[in-house]
C-alpha cells in the first residue's frame, strides 16, 4: 500500500490504494514498490526537461571569436537560455550557478591567451612609423627592408648620386599643406637624347575621376643637378649643389621670390616600414616666396622619398611601395605625359 497522498508528477491529492493517479495515469503501485526496494533518500521534483544552455558559450573563445570574447567579457544569458526550472529546484539552481561560473573562467582565460598570443604579432603587419638613424646598415630592395647586399661606393658628395635609377616605379602619399592629398606614382626612364639629361620623371594620379601626370627631367652640370619642367622646357632650376657637405646652401630668385637649400644632414639611414634606405641627404628648403618650409630626404638612386615639416610631425611625401619595372614601360608612361620631351636639352644659357 502506498502512503503517498500526493501525486509526486501533478501534485493531485491520491485516494489510497489508487494503483494510478486519477489526473496524469502516473502509476503510483510502482513507486511504491521501487521506494520500498530501495533505502530512504530525499525526493527532489523532476524536471520535464533539462536546460538548454547557450552554445556560443560553451567553449572558450578562439582568436576569431566575437570581440567581447576576445576581451574576456561574459554575456549574461537572458531567461530564454534556460527553460522549465522547478519553482523548487534548488539543487538545480547551485548547478546553473557553477557551469556559469566556470564558462565565465573559459571566457576569461581565451580573452586572456588571445591576448597573450596576440603580444606576438608579425610585426610586419603592423604599421610602423618611419625612423631615421645614422648608418644602420640596411636599404632599399623593394618589398619588406632587408640586409643590403654589397654595393658598389658611391660618393655621397655628389648631386648625381642622389637621381632615381631608371626603370622604378614608386608610390607615394601626398598631404600637402595646400590641400592637395591622395596617391601618385613616379616613374623614371631615360628617354631624352640629350647626354646631358640624365633621367626623367614623371608623376601621375587622379583627381576627382580625371587621370594627370606631370614630367620632369633631370640634367647634370659642373656644379650639380637641376630640373626642367616639361610645361616649361625652357626654364631651369637647381636641385641639389656638388661637393655636397652638412650647412652648404645654395638660392634661387626670380620674381616671385627667393628659394633657400641648406643640407642638414648626410649618411641618414631611414626606414619607411615596407624598405630602409641608407646614407640620406637632408635638405631644407626655405621658400619666401610662398612661406613654405620643408626637408626632404634624398637616397642614393632612388630621388626624394620623403617630405616632411622642419618640426617633423607633419609628413607631406612619403613614399609606400617601390618597384623596378621594364625601363619600356617607365619610358612609354613619361612620353605620354610628357609632350616637350624630344626637344629637352640643357641650355647653358639658362641659370
Amino acid at each position: 500500500m502506498s502512503d503517498l497522498k500526493f501525486c509526486p508528477k501533478c501534485g493531485s491529492e491520491i485516494v489510497a490504494d489508487d494503483r494510478f493517479c486519477g489526473e496524469c495515469g502516473f502509476e503510483i503501485h510502482s513507486l511504491a514498490q521501487s521506494a520500498a526496494d530501495k533505502p530512504a533518500q530525499t525526493e527532489k521534483p523532476q524536471l520535464t526537461s533539462p536546460p538548454l544552455v547557450n552554445k556560443q558559450h560553451s567553449a572558450p573563445p578562439t582568436p576569431q571569436a566575437t570581440p567581447a570574447a576576445r576581451q574576456g567579457s561574459v554575456q549574461t544569458p537572458s531567461s530564454g537560455d534556460f527553460t522549465n526550472l522547478g519553482v523548487n529546484s534548488g539543487g538545480n539552481k547551485n548547478a546553473l550557478v557553477i557551469m556559469i561560473s566556470l564558462l565565465t573562467v573559459f571566457l576569461i582565460a581565451g580573452g586572456g591567451l588571445y591576448w597573450w598570443f596576440s603580444r606576438g604579432e608579425d610585426p610586419d603587419q603592423v604599421a610602423s612609423p618611419p625612423t631615421a638613424t645614422k648608418n644602420i646598415g640596411t636599404t632599399s630592395t623593394g618589398g619588406q627592408a632587408t640586409t643590403p647586399d654589397p654595393t658598389p661606393t658611391v660618393d655621397l658628395s655628389q648631386a648625381s648620386t642622389y637621381l632615381s635609377e631608371p626603370g622604378l616605379k614608386c608610390t607615394f602619399f601626398v598631404n600637402y599643406p595646400d590641400g592637395m592629398s591622395g596617391v601618385v606614382e613616379r616613374f623614371s626612364a631615360q628617354v631624352v637624347s640629350n647626354e646631358a639629361v640624365r633621367v626623367s620623371e614623371v608623376e601621375t594620379g587622379v583627381e576627382q575621376g580625371e587621370a594627370f601626370g606631370y614630367g620632369f627631367h633631370y640634367v647634370e652640370r659642373a656644379d650639380g643637378t637641376y630640373y626642367i619642367l616639361d610645361q616649361t622646357p625652357n626654364e631651369i632650376f637647381p636641385v641639389l649643389k656638388n661637393n655636397l657637405t652638412v650647412g652648404q646652401t645654395w638660392n634661387y630668385q626670380d620674381e616671385f621670390g627667393k628659394i633657400t637649400w641648406t643640407v642638414v644632414d648626410m649618411g641618414v639611414d631611414l626606414n619607411l616600414g615596407f624598405a630602409a634606405f641608407e646614407d640620406c641627404l637632408l635638405v631644407k628648403e626655405d621658400n619666401q616666396a610662398v612661406g613654405f618650409q620643408s626637408i626632404t630626404y634624398y637616397a642614393p638612386g632612388r630621388g626624394s622619398v620623403m617630405v616632411i615639416d622642419p618640426g617633423g610631425t607633419n609628413e607631406y611625401y612619403k613614399m609606400t611601395a617601390l618597384t623596378k619595372i621594364n625601363a619600356d614601360q617607365a619610358a612609354q608612361t613619361i612620353i605620354k605625359w610628357s609632350p616637350n620631351y624630344s626637344v629637352i636639352k640643357d641650355d647653358r644659357t639658362q641659370s
